[in-house]
């Protein structure tokens, strides 16, 4: 870090001193390396100010925009991603940009937005994890049979065999690591209770079971809804009698 300032601010104090005139190129190069140097060192704050030079000099379409968003992102620092993922998006549509925007309008709460980029990636991406993040996302804005929908088109998709998504376990504080197509179902079977379709539900959390058996929450939910029938089946046989 030290390294950098000092080559950083000798760099810019020696241009007024000495009437040195740099070329643009000769600019771009100096900021580049400082660039270069503070990746390598993590130093991201100063990558970000190199990567700001770099910008003003290329112009609204250098590539740079695109690193520009990947730092923010790497710092948490979600607002400032996604507003530069937006000037990129107008330009062109780049789907790792598009990826990062999803990501930060969800980690900003804006989940209507997060649905629109979800979308609008599982257009691009046709992959099972994406349309299993888009029926989360819209599972819980209660868009129950959107979700469904979603997941229902994907069931046939191929499936990371080394994904796996964390539920809470049986003990209190407890996790698991589920199988993601386990997950998968489990969402299936919740939606489909949503739908009051219990015995597609039923149905789903014992595929997901299947593939799980030590699933809990896949379990409770399970016997919850096969309680819930009976006693629908129950109240049923007495208002024929």
């Amino acid at each position: 870090m030290k390294k950098i300032l000092i080559t950083y601010f000798i760099a810019l104090s020696f241009i007024p001193v000495f009437g040195q005139k740099l070329h643009k190129k000769d600019l771009l190069r100096l900021e580049k390396n400082i660039y270069q140097e503070a990746i390598e060192n993590h130093d991201l704050i100063t990558a970000q100010v190199a990567g700001y030079h770099i910008i003003a000099l290329e112009g609204s379409k250098s590539s740079y925009l695109d690193s520009l968003a990947f730092l923010y992102f790497k710092q948490h620092n979600f607002l400032s991603c996604l507003n530069v993922s937006d000037k990129i998006l107008k330009n062109e549509s780049k789907l790792p940009i598009l990826e990062l925007k999803a990501i930060s309008l969800e980690s900003l709460n804006n989940i209507k937005g997060a649905i629109t980029a979800y979308e609008e990636i599982l257009k691009i991406k046709k992959e099972a994890i994406v349309a299993y993040k888009l029926a989360e996302l819209q599972e819980r804005l209660k868009r129950s049979a959107e979700a469904y929908s979603t997941l229902k088109t994907a069931e046939n998709w191929s499936f990371p065999k080394e994904a796996y998504i964390t539920f809470p376990g049986q003990k209190k504080g407890a996790i698991q690591n589920v199988p993601f197509k386990a997950a998968y179902y489990n969402l299936m079977a919740k939606t489909s209770y949503d739908l009051h379709n219990y015995d597609m539900a039923l149905k789903y959390y014992d595929d997901a079971l299947k593939i799980f058996p030590k699933f809990y929450i896949a379990n409770q939910n399970k016997q919850v809804i096969a309680l819930l029938k009976e006693k629908l089946n129950s109240n049923l046989q007495k208002n024929k009698k």
